[in-house]
């Protein structure tokens, strides 16, 4: 009978321990069979970030009776800039002056949209302003052939088709080719923004995108403080809510927002950034039918669901298709 020593016994103890540690470690640290793609993760962004700014109509609706159009926006980006600040006080330190000068296009680009957006909303309607404003969709492939030679492939061109027209019924009550001075001034509205995307997406692939966000966004914050006695005579009724709406806007759907796109055009192509960003009017649709007990009809819906289609046919690929 062999006896078994206390230092064997320690000894034997302790390599069982590390065996067990060691078979721990792999289980914890091994890698997911399936990992989620750079471009799939951009696509959830661009989607989270739709869905936050569609249900943003309904929060602008009940601000503008208290606050003047470009004062709230004002207000806006000036806690979208805090925001920044707080969160990415880094992101303003060693700006080159070529990230200083692209930001300062994004910025008027981005401002650019509000503002005539907001203009043309005087004298046009709202369904109106929204048909012409998402018709970026449409833009953002041709101008980006006009500038950038990006030829888009025949799936993004009919994907793009089918969101127009579904866009045409979301929001539309009725065909009317004429077009009045609101009409034109949310046309440019619609030009800038697509510009706005194509810019952002050649921008950040050549800098810190972080850098660029709090560039456009405390670009818009000055630019439109200057624009503010120009464009119109603020007023401002403040109360509790009201704050909390501003806060809102600034914080989710500006700062947030702007920053998940930056990141997100990273992965992904202006042309597929537009097409999500059509689904905007739907959320908006869906929000004001939950949220203020506005009805949403058959011709809505089917409106919705062809803008979704328009962006699944966009994303069919045949064997040998890029992006």
């Amino acid at each position: 009978m062999e006896l078994e020593l206390p230092g064997r016994a320690s000894h034997k103890t302790d390599s069982t321990l590390a065996a067990a540690h060691r078979r721990w470690r792999n289980v914890v640290t091994c890698r997911p069979v399936m990992r989620i793609s750079k471009g799939v993760r951009a696509d959830v962004a661009l989607i989270l970030i739709t869905v936050i700014w569609g249900c943003m109509f309904t929060l602008v609706k009940k601000s503008l009776a208290q606050v003047s159009p470009i004062t709230l926006i004002v207000l806006r980006f000036w806690v979208a800039t805090a925001a920044i600040v707080l969160c990415m006080p880094r992101a303003f330190l060693h700006i080159s002056r070529s990230t200083l000068r692209r930001g300062a296009i994004l910025s008027v680009f981005l401002l650019g949209g509000f503002i005539f957006q907001t203009l043309g909303l005087r004298t046009t309607s709202p369904a109106r302003s929204a048909f012409i404003t998402a018709l970026s969709v449409l833009l953002v492939p041709v101008l980006g052939f006009l500038l950038f030679r990006h030829r888009p492939r025949a799936q993004t061109v009919a994907g793009v088709a089918i969101a127009t027209a579904g866009l045409g019924l979301l929001t539309l009550e009725r065909l009317e080719l004429s077009l009045n001075r609101g009409d034109v001034l949310t046309l440019v509205c619609a030009f800038v923004f697509a510009f706005h995307i194509l810019y952002v997406g050649r921008y950040v692939t050549e800098g810190d995108y972080r850098q660029l966000v709090a560039l456009q966004i405390a670009g818009s914050a000055l630019l439109s403080t200057m624009i503010l006695p120009i464009v119109e005579t603020p007023f401002l009724v403040w109360d509790p809510a009201l704050g909390v709406y501003i806060f809102i806007l600034g914080v989710l759907a500006t700062a947030v927002a702007y920053y998940g796109q930056n990141w997100a055009q990273r992965f992904t192509t202006p042309n597929r950034t537009a097409l999500i960003f059509s689904v905007e009017p739907f959320f908006a649709a869906i929000f004001a039918y939950l949220l203020l007990d506005q009805t949403l009809g058959t011709r809505e819906w089917f409106g919705g669901t062809l803008v979704i289609a328009g962006i699944i046919t966009s994303e069919y690929r045949r064997a040998g298709d890029n992006a």
